[in-house]
């Protein structure tokens, strides 16, 4: 009886970690489209207009959502846990997360208008780096060897493949250290949904992540911006657009990957991010992929899959 409880829940635990990989996967496709809508969004608008205008949309819309979720709770008879009273703590966890989610998302923002693309594909991404060592320091978590292996693989991979597109260039030292700051609070934030997910819903945590940034941003934007609004029927396309695509459909996937997968998983898997970029650029404009750039996706790849099937990808075990 033992023995059949135990391969039920590995099984469940195993269907599980599909669900989250494969809606990780998916959540990498707005991801990687981000920095090339946020370039086209900063066209009309500084980089505070675009994360105020991209928060508060999605504010509303987690915020329907999160109505839905009432209404249909309390016509079923199953109550779902975040009707318990919030403690100090709960409430001190999702302002961090919010905060966390703000800083990190205006760092990048920024970031993208003082260097290159490619410089901030490659420093934001080594947040997978933070994760494992402050989980390791911080919270006494233990990686097998194959999640080590593949991390560093993963990683490496993704240093390799940026390297020969990365600009050296003094005016660009501010860009480069905001890049590598987005990487650290992008690690916390992680961390913080992954904990958070164990209390809440995905739209429950979004829309604090969200709604923290709108609030944040909007007594300090016309101090910080000349123009809050965009000047075109195109620009604000772009603005609802990546709102929509990238904050809702992209980023409330990510959080949902978070209650299925560890932290440091979900933060090697994005390591994938610049590799799909590149692919869309070359299936869409036609942009060289050379074999070395291949050989670089190959190995990321595989990064990927030697931490997605190590023991440390499964959330109990952390």
């Amino acid at each position: 009886m033992t023995a059949k409880l135990e391969l039920s829940q590995q099984q469940l635990s195993k269907k599980s970690a599909l669900l989250g990989t494969a809606s990780l996967f998916v959540a990498l496709v707005p991801i990687s489209l981000a920095p090339v809508l946020t370039k086209l969004c900063e066209r009309e608008i500084g980089a505070n207009a675009v994360a105020f205008h991209r928060a508060w949309i999605a504010t509303i819309i987690f915020g329907l959502w999160c109505g839905l979720e009432a209404v249909s709770s309390q016509k079923s008879n199953n109550q779902p846990i975040e009707q318990k009273p919030l403690t100090k703590g709960e409430l001190a966890l999702l302002f961090c997360m919010g905060t966390a989610g703000t800083t990190y998302f205006l760092l990048w923002a920024w970031s993208l208008t003082q260097t290159s693309v490619a410089n901030v594909a490659l420093l934001s991404n080594l947040n997978s780096l933070f994760v494992g060592l402050v989980g390791y320091l911080v919270f006494g978590r233990r990686f097998d060897h194959r999640f080590v292996v593949g991390m560093v693989m993963a990683v490496g991979g993704a240093i390799a493949f940026e390297l020969n597109k990365v600009q050296l260039a003094t005016d660009q030292i501010l860009g480069d250290g905001l890049a590598l700051l987005t990487a650290i609070f992008m690690a916390t934030y992680l961390m913080l949904v992954e904990r958070l997910r164990t209390r809440f819903s995905t739209a429950t945590i979004m829309l604090w992540r969200c709604g923290v940034t709108a609030m944040f941003l909007l007594p300090v934007l016309p101090v910080v911006e000349n123009r809050l609004l965009p000047y075109t029927s195109m620009g604000w396309f772009f603005i609802i657009f990546q709102a929509l695509f990238c904050q809702v459909f992209g980023q409330g996937l990510l959080a949902y990957s978070l209650s299925k997968l560890s932290s440091g998983v979900v933060a090697v898997t994005l390591l994938f991010e610049p590799v799909l970029a590149s692919l869309f650029a070359w299936l869409i404009f036609n942009e060289e992929v050379s074999f070395y750039d291949w050989i670089t996706f190959i190995v990321i790849l595989l990064g990927i899959y030697l931490a997605q099937s190590s023991q440390s990808a499964d959330k109990a075990t952390n």
